[in-house]
């Protein structure tokens, strides 16, 4: 009997620690409600049966949280399930800069554990005034590539330009730009919003072209694709995107399941020539980046309702040949959630 308890009591360790440590070697200090959350979410987007899922992390929040500790972060993200992170990546000589050491730590350790990692960039509005920021955008990117190891190489690029935000009186407009955004007036083929869109998608063509063998993804607002059905856009639907991307992500943010899936569906359709080319994405950012108020994300109705609204969510997007699986924005607002009592 005293045997048979001490090898139960063995074998409960092991799990637990099995659990709790990754390859880093990292033994995460975590309470037990953590870590079967993690569990459930990892069961949940499905990634040890085929999906990929990746998070958002910024340098304002979570970056600057791990700075001396990347490690730590990689253990955290492993023990979730994310396959992939789409990562901050600044310039150097602004304020949200961090050495370049860090990132060579990170990616190191993110491959070991299978996780891809894809810098954050092609976000900067000047795009859509100027051809040579896309090389410049993208030159950072392959310049560090060309500075380290292979294991130390970011895997791709993901791209975050989004015309919708240039409004007539949005502040950070770029000089020369002539075209503005308007969701009452600048629909229809040759206005505003298609012709931003038009431009978006030269970016990416213009990316791809100086990107070798980088991978390259582009965040999509949900209402392009309807638009683009129906006639009122000549641009902006995802095929087009796709033709040059590797992969697009939906931005469905909206803290009821129903409605996620509803956003979603009209580019997993459209994508069809595109086998896992889509990701969905889900806001868990409150108070931290992106806070549009609670109705864009899921935070405020807490862990419970994000496991079986995302459970929903996954089973429905399995329905299409497009769906790559979840994604999440922003880490610093999941791992709220992921710790709260």
């Amino acid at each position: 009997m005293k045997i048979s308890l001490l090898l139960a009591l063995s074998l409960f360790f092991n799990v637990l620690m099995a659990q709790s440590c990754t390859k880093t070697g990292i033994d995460l200090n975590i309470s037990d409600k953590m870590r079967q959350r993690a569990i459930d979410f990892k069961n949940t987007i499905q990634t040890q049966q085929g999906l990929r899922s990746s998070t958002y992390i910024y340098s304002s929040r979570t970056i600057k949280k791990y700075v001396d500790k990347p490690e730590e972060l990689v253990a955290k993200l492993t023990l979730l399930g994310f396959t992939d992170v789409y990562i901050s990546f600044d310039k150097s000589g602004t304020s949200l800069y961090i050495d370049l050491g860090w990132y060579k730590i990170f990616n190191k350790v993110a491959h070991e554990n299978n996780i891809k990692v894809h810098a954050l960039s092609l976000s900067n509005l000047k795009l859509y005034v100027s051809d040579e920021v896309v090389k410049t955008d993208v030159d950072w990117v392959k310049s560090y590539n060309n500075s380290v190891s292979a294991a130390e190489r970011f895997d791709g690029i993901s791209a975050d330009l989004e015309p919708h935000i240039l409004k007539a009186n949005y502040p950070n407009r770029p000089e020369g730009l002539t075209l503005a955004w308007d969701s009452e007036n600048s629909y229809g083929i040759g206005k505003d919003n298609d012709l931003l869109l038009k431009r978006s998608v030269e970016v990416m063509s213009l990316a791809k072209k100086e990107m070798g063998s980088l991978t390259l993804n582009e965040a999509l607002g949900f209402f392009f694709q309807p638009r683009f059905d129906t006639g009122l856009l000549e641009w902006g639907g995802a095929q087009q995107f796709l033709k040059y991307c590797d992969q697009v992500v939906v931005m469905a943010y909206n803290y009821r399941a129903t409605r996620v899936v509803e956003m979603a569906t009209p580019i997993l359709i459209a994508a069809s020539d595109y086998p896992k080319s889509v990701s969905i994405a889900v806001k868990t950012s409150l108070n931290t980046l992106g806070d549009d108020g609670p109705l864009t994300s899921f935070q405020p109705q807490g862990w419970d309702n994000l496991i079986t609204s995302l459970a929903y969510i996954v089973s429905e997007g399995k329905k299409y040949n497009t769906f790559r699986g979840m994604d999440f924005f922003e880490f610093a607002g999941f791992e709220i959630m992921w710790e709260s009592e």
